[in-house]
């Protein structure tokens, strides 16, 4: 049986990436808070509103809110306002400038202002470089990422959490079509679920638990994610 595929169908449209990778790397709130340490924080210092010198030999312009943006975006997975409201602030107000630096970087940055997540994506041009790293999905992958994204869709206040089990639950339709041991299954599991820790689309949150990522709203686009949910649902049936 053939896998689904999984491949863009073009142009990227604003808001949408493919949905066979992801970003990989830790979401931009995890290390350390906002303000902290001996640079000027972004609500603070005489360098807010402007590109003041921050260290020996800086040539930089931009305000240190702003680089601090900026820094954050290019690290990736991408930037949440809830794990970090003061560079999510900073973002908001030196958006035209972030935006400017990352078009030098052929970056393009989407912002979603109802979920207040942002990430960077390559331009939709086709003579630029991949610059974004991206991170192969596999067929578990997907089908768990479809089925967090439409957990997430369907929460009264955008908010899910989610275990290991409860994961393998979902994934253990898809068992069958695998062919593989038990264990195998579990070992496959066991890679996805490190997997989308990884890229920052799931985060821990104890135990075994882990809060689903508020850009899986934002980062797939919905004529691919419903072209994908309905093939998978006749995966599972041929599974079963």
């Amino acid at each position: 049986m053939t896998e689904p595929t999984v491949a863009g169908t073009g142009q990227a449209t604003p808001g949408t990436t493919d949905l066979s990778s992801a970003r990989p790397g830790r979401p931009a709130g995890s290390g350390a808070p906002s303000g902290t340490g001996s640079g000027p924080g972004p609500e603070t210092g005489s360098d807010a509103g402007t590109g003041a010198h921050l260290w020996p030999g800086d040539h930089g312009t931009l305000p240190a809110p702003a680089r601090l943006a900026l820094a954050r975006l290019v690290r990736g997975p991408y930037l949440a306002a809830e794990s970090d409201p003061d560079t999510w602030r900073a973002l908001l107000s030196h958006e035209d400038m972030v935006r400017e630096r990352l078009s030098d970087q052929y970056l393009d940055l989407v912002v979603d202002a109802d979920a207040q997540v942002a990430f960077v994506r390559d331009v939709p041009a086709a003579d630029a470089p991949q610059v974004v790293r991206e991170l192969t999905l596999t067929f578990l992958d997907t089908a768990l990422l479809l089925h967090l994204r439409a957990l997430l869709l369907d929460s009264p206040d955008g908010r899910v959490a989610v275990s290991r089990d409860e994961a393998a639950d979902h994934l253990g339709q898809y068992r069958r079509r695998g062919g593989g041991s038990p264990m195998d299954f579990t070992r496959q599991l066991d890679a996805t679920w490190a997997r989308l820790t990884e890229s920052g689309m799931l985060e821990p949150l104890s135990g075994d638990r882990c809060v689903v990522s508020p850009v899986l709203r934002t980062v797939f686009g919905a004529d691919q994610v419903a072209a994908l949910s309905a093939e998978y649902a006749r995966l599972a049936k041929e599974s079963a």
